[in-house]
């Protein structure tokens, strides 16, 4: 009996639409995203930064998202090592305004889309980092940075899914430039925030995989070379053919508007884990994000037992198991 459990992660902070179109030309976020074969186009809320102000040894700031009546209030302290911030005399902020018509030069900055950080040295600033809502949410949950905040995060990770998508054969960044359906989806959805642009709610989530864990059992009389091929791992599926697999999971449990093929027959395929015969096969999301979809939501979760999951049982019958 063989049995495969897999969990995907975020491998960037979700993007929107602007966001990405400001990036796509970086080599380090082309980077980052090496791993990453998996993709949904999504949609929420336009989210901002707002009451941005210095405190004595941090930055306080709150979090807001249109149509949500909850407001995460958080501190980032000026001693991050992951970004190699230190002494708070030389910190300097470069607010990122959501309507640059609203643009101010005095604090509290509100309705930011984001703000960067720079070291000031010798009379010249150097570039540190830069923070959407999501992308400092992102960098929390994964213990990236040494903050803090007090709200309720799950109303702030909840996302519409429109499009799942792979990218196998190229990198995630060259896959969605020049998307046909992301420009679809720009120019037909329309915004859930009222006077804003679709491309500031368009969200891309771009996932790899946190673990693919296969486990085997063999009967009274096993043959030994099967044996040792499970214990090596030699007969686990390359990751190309887990992501072919797992994208068609996700489109036919969640039945994506802008997908087209709806893979109505799946677990059957010919690229994907058909042929290897599980007797149970589990996909989940690591992170605590909410995809929802016309006939329900699926959860994440760090824990891979403790989560909602899609389960496939016997090359047969696909079901969404949620956890409570």
């Amino acid at each position: 009996m063989k049995r495969l459990i897999n969990q995907l992660e975020l491998a960037y902070a979700p993007l929107t639409a602007y966001e990405f179109a400001v990036m796509k030309d970086d080599p380090q976020f082309e980077e980052a995203l090496d791993r990453a074969s998996l993709y949904i186009l999504a949609q929420r809320p336009v989210m901002t930064f707002d009451n941005v102000r210095f405190d004595r040894d941090g930055l306080l700031f709150d979090i807001s998202q249109k149509n949500n009546p909850e407001t995460l209030h958080c501190k980032l302290p000026f001693t991050q090592s992951a970004i190699h911030l230190a002494n708070s005399q030389n910190i300097g902020l470069a607010p990122h305004f959501l309507d640059p018509g609203k643009q101010t030069y005095f604090m509290p900055f509100n309705e930011l889309r984001g703000f960067s950080l720079t070291n000031r040295s010798d009379l010249r600033e150097q570039f540190v980092a830069w923070f959407s809502p999501e992308k400092f949410l992102w960098n929390w949950w994964n213990e990236h940075l040494n903050c803090s905040f007090a709200g309720n995060l799950e109303l702030f990770t909840r996302y519409r899914v429109h499009y799942v998508g792979k990218a196998t054969k190229q990198n995630i960044v060259k896959r969605i430039t020049g998307h046909s359906t992301l420009q679809d989806i720009l120019s037909l959805e329309t915004p859930v925030t009222e006077k804003q642009l679709p491309a500031n709610e368009i969200t891309l989530l771009a996932f790899q995989f946190a673990d693919n864990v296969q486990f085997q059992s063999f009967g009274a009389d096993p043959q030994i070379d099967q044996m040792v091929a499970a214990f090596k791992g030699e007969d686990l599926p390359s990751q190309e053919r887990i992501f072919l697999d797992v994208e068609k999971a996700l489109i036919k449990a969640l039945k994506p508007k802008y997908n087209r093929a709806l893979f109505n027959s799946y677990p059957i395929s010919k690229d994907g884990l058909y042929r290897n015969n599980y007797q149970f096969i589990s996909y989940s999301f690591y992170d605590p994000i909410t995809l929802i979809y016309k006939d329900g939501e699926i959860t994440g979760n760090s824990d891979p037992i403790d989560c909602d999951r899609i389960l496939i049982f016997d090359n047969k019958a696909i079901e969404l198991i949620k956890y409570q």
